[in-house]
C-alpha cells in the first residue's frame, strides 16, 4: 500500500508544470489548460466562472488566492502536521520532492496554493509569492485563536456523531452552549464544518444534518432511515468528559464491554492486544444495527475458534449486557437499559441473551441455526 509522501510525488509528477520555479506565478498560470484553470476555479466553490475566457479565468485565481481571509478560513481545517507543512512551504523558495510531507499538498494543489514546477529535471513544490504574502497579511495570534475555536467545535461535530450517528445543528449548539464559552450559532458551526470538510472526513454534511462518514458508505438511504428512527425520540445528553472520548475515537468503554476484554483474552485469544482489538470492534459494532452474529464473525475472520459450548454460552450473556449498556445510534445516545422502565422500551426493546450450542463458530451451511430460529443456518445468519 502506497504511503502518503508517495501518493503526493505521483500525483505531482503526473501533474507537473513544464516550466522552471523562478518564473512568474501569472507566467504558470498560462502554462495551464482552460480545464485546469477551471478545476481551481472550481475547487474554490466560486460562482460565474463559467462563461469566462482563460485570461478572465486567471484574474479570478489571482483575486482569490491572494485574498488574506480566505487563506486564513482554509488554514482554519488544517491540524498541526498540515500547518507545519504550509508553513514549511512559505519560508521556501521551492520544496525538493524529498521532503515528507503530509497529504494536504495534494488540497493545496487543487485550490492553486502551490504548484508543481520544475528546477533543472527536477520537480519540486513552488508557493506563489501572492499566496506568502497573504500569509503574512495575516495576525498569527488571531489564526491561532481562530483554529482553536473551529478545532473544538469539530471536536464536538464528531462527538456527536459518534454518538448519534446524525444530528441536528441545533442540538449541537445545545451542547456545545452547554460546556464551552462563546455562544455557537449554526450558522458558525456550518462554516465550521465546509472549512473541516475540505481536509477531514469523519463529519459529513447532509442537508440539514451533520452526520456520520460511516452512514454514506454504501448509500446515503441509511442516513435517511436513521434519521427517521430518530424522530419523536430525545438526544441523550453528554458530558463534557463524554464529549471528549467521543470526540477523540475513544467511545464508551463501559464496565461490561471490559469484562468482554478480559473473558476473550481469557479464555479465547490469550494475547491482550488482539483480545483488545476484538473488543473494540465488537465495541463499535454496538453503535448500529448490532447483530449478535457480528462477534462470532469478528472471531471467525481471524481464524479464532472459541471451542467449548460452555465458552460460547459465557460470551454471549457477557455480549448482551455489554450490548445493553452501550450507547447506540437507534436510541439517540441512551443505552438499552436507560430505556427498559421508559415509554421508548416498547420500540427499542432489551435485547436478551440466547444461549448458542454451539461447539466452534463454524456451522455447516445446512444445519440448524445456532440462534435457535429453526431455520437453516444457510437462511438465517448464513445469509
Amino acid at each position: 500500500m502506497q504511503n502518503i509522501n508517495d501518493m503526493v510525488k505521483e500525483s505531482m509528477v503526473s501533474n507537473v508544470i513544464k516550466c522552471e520555479y523562478t518564473e512568474s506565478f501569472e507566467t504558470i498560470l498560462n502554462k495551464l489548460k482552460k480545464t485546469q484553470l477551471k478545476s481551481i476555479v472550481d475547487a474554490h466553490g466560486l460562482k460565474g466562472c463559467s462563461a469566462l475566457a482563460k485570461g478572465g479565468l486567471i484574474e479570478r485565481i489571482k483575486e482569490t488566492i491572494s485574498d488574506a481571509n480566505r487563506l486564513e478560513y482554509i488554514l482554519c481545517g488544517f491540524d498541526e502536521l498540515m500547518m507545519s507543512d504550509f508553513v514549511m512551504l512559505a519560508n521556501e523558495a521551492y520544496v525538493t520532492q524529498d521532503a515528507t510531507l503530509s497529504g494536504c499538498v495534494l488540497v493545496l494543489y487543487r485550490l492553486g496554493y502551490i504548484l508543481p514546477v520544475m528546477k533543472d529535471k527536477e520537480v519540486v513544490y513552488v508557493m506563489p509569492e501572492v499566496v506568502k504574502e497573504a500569509y503574512k497579511a495575516i495576525d498569527l495570534t488571531t489564526l491561532e485563536a481562530t483554529k482553536a475555536r473551529a478545532d473544538l467545535i469539530y471536536l464536538y461535530m464528531k462527538a456527536l456523531v459518534n454518538l448519534y450517528g446524525v444530528c441536528e445543528f441545533n442540538q449541537l449548539v445545545t451542547v456545545f452552549n452547554q460546556y464551552e464559552e462563546g455562544e455557537l450559532t449554526p450558522e458558525e458551526a456550518l462554516n465550521v464544518l465546509f472549512c473541516k470538510l475540505t481536509f477531514k472526513g469523519d463529519v459529513q454534511s447532509f442537508g440539514p444534518l451533520f452526520v456520520s462518514d460511516a452512514l454514506l458508505m454504501d448509500s446515503e438511504m441509511e442516513a435517511v432511515k436513521l434519521y427517521d428512527l430518530h424522530q419523536d425520540k430525545p438526544y441523550y445528553m453528554p458530558t463534557k468528559e463524554e464529549v471528549l472520548k467521543f470526540g477523540t475515537d475513544q467511545g464508551d468503554w463501559t464496565e461490561e464491554l471490559e469484562k468482554v476484554e478480559a473473558f476473550i483474552f481469557e479464555h479465547i485469544v490469550h494475547n491482550d492486544q488482539e483480545a483488545h482489538e476484538i473488543t473494540d470492534a465488537i465495541g463499535v459494532s454496538f453503535a448500529y444495527e448490532y447483530q449478535p452474529k457480528y462477534a462470532f464473525m469478528l472471531l471467525e475472520d481471524r481464524g479464532v475458534e472459541i471451542g467449548a459450548y460452555e465458552t460460547s454460552q459465557q460470551l454471549m450473556v457477557l455480549l448482551t449486557d455489554a450490548y445493553n449498556h452501550a450507547r447506540t445510534w437507534e436510541n439517540k445516545g441512551f443505552r438499552q437499559v436507560d430505556l427498559k422502565d421508559s415509554q421508548q422500551s416498547e420500540s427499542a426493546p432489551m435485547i436478551v441473551p440466547m444461549i448458542n450450542p454451539v461447539k466452534s463458530t463454524k456451522v455447516g451451511r445446512n444445519e440448524p441455526c445456532p440462534c435457535e430460529s429453526g431455520k437453516k443456518y444457510k437462511k438465517c445468519c448464513g445469509r
